[in-house]
């Protein structure tokens, strides 16, 4: 694509210095510059669709076939992408990784790219993903610290896909990191009753594992 744009540029370029040659008639250098930028952006229209399409026909594999989703998902990285195509799609795969409970390549792969560069929801989605891998490597200030400074930018996003369920998980976490343990019981007994299995990139069972061994040593002090 890169290319194809440096080729259109050169073009222009040569046909502003043709301006001269026209001379009275420098109007149709004028259409035919318009032309050749429609013709681009077209082509560019055109190409955008068919690499959504097959975008969009992979990502039922992140929770089916994680490993074909990364092998044909690092296809689509390779030549030059757009820097926001190249972060969505490297999230993407980051997400196939913790599918596959592979949290340390998938925080390789999060810190890759500049969360800081990506727009509105993008950097939220981003933030939220990477608060949970580290959530699972035991990281649990840096998680912290990521929820606490985008807690309203969470809460502010789309509820569609797994994102609610992402967010009831970031949720538990800060309130058993607090030391609110009655209200992360309250909210897993509302997270268990609404998505009672496990679901793409989203599993509460390190959180219930720290629930009942919290419940366990109360017992016990009893």
């Amino acid at each position: 694509m890169r290319i194809l744009y440096v080729f259109v540029l050169l073009f222009i370029a040569i046909l502003l210095g043709a301006g001269k040659i026209f001379g009275e008639n420098s109007q149709i250098l004028f259409y035919l510059i318009i032309f050749v930028m429609g013709l681009g952006v077209v082509y560019y229209a055109h190409w955008f669709k068919k690499f959504a399409q097959k975008v969009n026909s992979l990502m039922p594999l992140i929770e089916s076939d994680p490993d074909t989703y990364i092998e044909e998902t690092e296809k689509l990285l390779q030549g030059k992408r757009p820097n926001n195509i190249r972060s969505m799609l490297i999230m993407n795969i980051a997400v196939a990784y913790m599918e596959k409970d592979d949290f340390v390549t998938a925080k390789q792969k999060l810190k890759s790219i500049n969360g800081g560069a990506l727009k509105k929801a993008n950097g939220a989605v981003y933030f939220l993903n990477l608060a949970y891998v580290l959530i699972h490597l035991e990281e649990n200030q840096d998680a912290l610290e990521i929820i606490k400074k985008y807690k309203k930018r969470f809460l502010g996003l789309p509820m569609g896909g797994n994102l609610p369920r992402l967010i009831a998980f970031v949720q538990i976490f800060e309130a058993i990191q607090d030391g609110k343990w009655d209200d992360a019981a309250e909210q897993m007994k509302i997270t268990k009753e609404t998505w009672p299995d496990k679901v793409t990139g989203v599993d509460f069972s390190l959180l219930e594992k720290q629930l009942a061994e919290h419940n366990a040593a109360n017992k016990i002090q009893a």
